[in-house]
């Protein structure tokens, strides 16, 4: 009787365990081939031109120019290296 039990409870656990590995598998694949996906790049990319879109009307209050100011330092700063090794080609 607890020999069946005990097959019983390993059976379930092997199964589960089996069924999450699965069910992440799956999901995983899933994930990327969205990733992936053309409509994906699409979809951001109108994303971003609403953004800028937005952006460019109206006006910038101070903390906005200041934040802004700040980003613009960050990003010239982290490719300065490749924006005059491009110059160097030209």
């Amino acid at each position: 009787m607890k020999k069946k039990y005990i097959i019983s409870i390993l059976i379930l656990v092997f199964l589960s365990i089996f069924s999450f590995n699965f069910l992440a598998s799956y999901i995983q694949n899933k994930l990327i081939s969205m990733i992936n996906s053309d409509r994906l790049e699409k979809y951001i990319i109108i994303r971003v031109d609403d953004l800028l879109e937005r952006l460019s009307e109206g006006k910038l209050n101070e903390e906005q120019i200041n934040y802004y100011s700040n980003l613009f330092i960050k990003i010239e700063k982290k490719y300065k290296p490749i924006i005059e090794n491009l110059k160097k080609k030209d």
